[in-house]
Formats: C-alpha cells, structure tokens, sequence
C-alpha cells in the first residue's frame, strides 16, 4: 500500500524562454553528449576538491556494505554533493535478485515528498494565487464547519468551536490540528488514499474534529496528514493534479527526468524490488520494476520517487535561492521562508536545535533568538530515505534503502555523521 510507503520516523537541462532552434546539429551533438553521460552515471567529482578524504568516504562504503552483509538492508544508494557538483555516489547490494544497485536507480522518497509539495505551493504563493493567512475553507469549504476535539471541566470529552480559523500557513506547519492518527483517521485514508481523488480525502479529513486548536501545537502524526490537504488546495488552485502541477512548473523546469509519482513503463527498470523486515530475515514484498498501481490520488504527503541526479538538482534550489540548472522556480525570500523556523516554542522535537519551516525540519543554531541561522533543511521518509541540505556548507546529502516502512532510521543518521566526518575542509559561517 502506498500510504504505508509515507510514514516517516520522527523527528536540467533545459532551454531557456526565447532559445533558437538555428544550429540543429549542435543540438543534436548536445543531446548524444547528455545521453552518454546518463548511461554512464551522474558525473563525480574528485573528492578532495569539495572538501572531502576518500578515505572516509571509503569507510562509508563499507559502512553500506555492511548493513547489507548484515540483512538490515537489501541494498542502498547514497549520495554527497558540495557546490552543485557530486562528491560521492556509492551503491551497496542488488536492486532484485542478482541486478546490481545502480547509481541511476528511482526510489520512493515518501515524506521527503513533502519538501517537493511545499515547493509547488509556494510557487503559487510566489504568483499571489494563495496567500498563507488564507482559511483553507476558501478552498475547502467543508473546513469551514470543522470542530475541534475539547474537553469540559469534568474530563469529558467534547466538540467546540474552533478559536481561529485553519489556514494554509497551519497546513504547510502541521499546526492546523488536523487529525492524523486513530481509528477515524485511518478510515477516512483507507477508504480514499489509491481510490479517490486527493481533495476527496481533504474532505473527509474535514469532516473528523480537529486535534487541537489551530495553531497551538505541532502534530505531524504518522504520515504528515496536513500535506494531503495542502496537496488538495494545490490541485483546486491550480486546475491541476498534483502530479500535473509539479511536472508544469518544478520536474520540467529543473530537468528532472528521472522524477515520478508514477513511473513510466519504460523506466521500470530502475525500480528497486523492495523488502520487509520478518523475524526470518528481510523478504521481498515488491519485485524489482513493480510500482504503485497508478491512481487519481496524488500523496502531497510522501508520492514523488527520484534518482539521485535529480534529488540534487531538485535541492540546490535550496541552495541557490531558488534556482537550479539556470531556471529559478521560487524567490530567494521564499525559498528562505520556507528553510526558517516556523514554530518557535510550539517546536515539540526531542532535538532543542530541530523545528520546522515548509516541507521539512529545519536545525538551527540558536533556537529563539534573531541570530537563528538555518545549518540544515531536510526531512526522513518511511525510516528509509533522508535528504537534506546544509547552506553553511553548500552539502546536499542523501541516502536511502529499499525497506518498507518501518525502516531503520538509525542507519540514515548514522549516514549523516558520516558524511561530516569525512569532510575535511569546512566553510567558515557567514
């Protein structure tokens, strides 16, 4: 089941508008070029030119390998890139039986999809179609009767009116009190998630009494059920599908070739088979090239599945103020909004460092105070896939194995020391 693929452990080449078509054959030449060097995998760096010792990256290979040797994983993918430019790409185990891990191979990033989600709904922010003070009931008009989940003086428990309204700017926080567990959730998901449409789910979310009052407390639940609203108000907005919007206006631009909700048949080949963790050992529970059966409903919460070439290209939008491959898709002070602190003291992680902008965690250097600087923006999806980027350090990194959730989220941390031990040279704070 898809949903399941979204639940997470807490915590381009493109021609530019006006371009010629004159030298045909130089086009040509280009194209063969691009080809070449994707059959060949994503071009590598020296490593010591971005800062880093390929002696510890060496040891994160065998770090990869033996998670592999030791069943924690069938196999994994890993990237490290500083500067806009690949630093490292290791791969460990097989895809299915006897078929290498390849470099170019297209994962499932489940809630990591929330960064991409996020993205499409601030490029909608960016043309003043949504404002982030917007009640998601100008949308949603079922939000507009929603209730909250309270108690009376004795205990018991009881619905009250909402103190203020839910609106875009709780959705992308998860501080809307959406509910996002529990029997009623899970019933409202199943019934809708692979059968539906995504603004049918919205609206049965609509109809369930909000966890608490919006905008008194961060609830990112099991899946991150806001972003499935969010995902609808794009969709209503837009006109569009999700899966439509993003390719319009973030795949396409950036040159993401290797970017899907649903991959194509002639791509299926890159699909890793996918494992479940049994008392016996890890057993297959997808086969190497099966997808998700192709449905109207778009995870806003966890759908886009990507290869690492366009996880970084995707990312350095983050990096380069909300540019990537020469095409800019957000503004730099958007792009800045969305890697900012958003909670504040409503922040509820374990990690006093750690809160969240739009689309993912963000880790800070000194919480609550005005020289708060963002040291990364990032997010884990299903316990399997982690992506994050460092602006003080120019890194984008990412990992990620093919386990159905729960996978095991201390190896994506692990993954994440190990990057910083391996560097060598660090960029002074600025």
């Amino acid at each position: 089941m898809r949903n399941l693929m979204c639940l997470i452990g807490i915590l381009s080449l493109v021609a530019c508008d006006g371009g010629s078509n004159e030298n045909s054959t130089s086009d040509a030449t280009a194209t063969q070029e691009v080809t070449a060097q994707q059959e060949e995998g994503p071009y590598v760096v020296n490593p010591g030119d971005s800062g880093f010792s390929q002696e510890k990256l060496d040891n994160i290979q065998v770090f990869m390998e033996t998670a592999v040797q030791d069943e924690r994983i069938p196999s994994g993918i890993a990237m490290i890139a500083r500067d806009g430019k690949i630093a490292w790409l290791g791969t460990a185990g097989e895809m299915g039986p006897n078929v290498s891990m390849r470099k170019d191979v297209i994962m499932p990033l489940a809630s990591v999809g929330k960064m991409y989600t996020a993205t499409a709904a601030m490029i909608l922010y960016d043309r003043g179609l949504i404002s982030l003070d917007d009640p998601v009931s100008k949308y949603i008009p079922e939000f507009g009767d929603v209730m909250v989940q309270g108690t009376d003086e004795s205990g018991d428990t009881r619905l009250v009116e909402p103190e203020t309204p839910v609106t875009v700017f709780h959705m992308l926080t998860h501080t809307g009190g959406v509910k996002s567990d529990g029997e009623e959730f899970w019933a409202a998901r199943n019934a809708h998630a692979e059968k539906t449409t995504t603004p049918d789910f919205a609206q049965a979310l609509a109809k369930l009494p909000l966890q608490s009052q919006p905008g008194e407390q961060f609830s990112y639940g099991v899946t991150g059920a806001s972003y499935e609203v969010l995902a609808a108000i794009i969709e209503i907005v837009s006109g569009q599908t999700l899966e439509a919007f993003m390719f319009e206006n973030i795949f396409n631009p950036l040159g993401l070739r290797n970017t899907f909700f649903y991959l194509p048949e002639e791509k299926s080949t890159l699909l890793p088979a996918f494992y479940g963790k049994t008392d016996d050992g890890l057993k297959m529970e997808r086969a190497l090239g099966e997808d998700f059966p192709r449905s109207t409903y778009f995870h806003g919460g966890g759908g886009v599945q990507s290869s690492p070439e366009d996880i970084l290209n995707f990312a350095t939008i983050f990096l380069n103020g909300g540019s990537s491959n020469g095409v800019r898709i957000l503004k730099p002070e958007t792009i800045q909004l969305m890697m900012t602190d958003q909670l504040g003291e409503l922040a509820s992680f374990r990690d006093e460092a750690l809160s969240w902008g739009f689309g993912a965690s963000v880790r800070v250097s000194e919480r609550l105070t005005e020289r708060a600087k963002t040291e990364q923006y990032g997010w884990v999806g299903g316990n399997y896939a982690i992506v994050w980027v460092d602006p003080t350090q120019e890194i984008v990194g990412y990992f990620a194995f093919p386990v159905t959730p729960p996978g095991d989220i201390a190896l994506l941390f692990q993954y994440q020391e190990l990057v910083y031990a391996a560097m060598t040279e660090f960029y002074p704070n600025q």
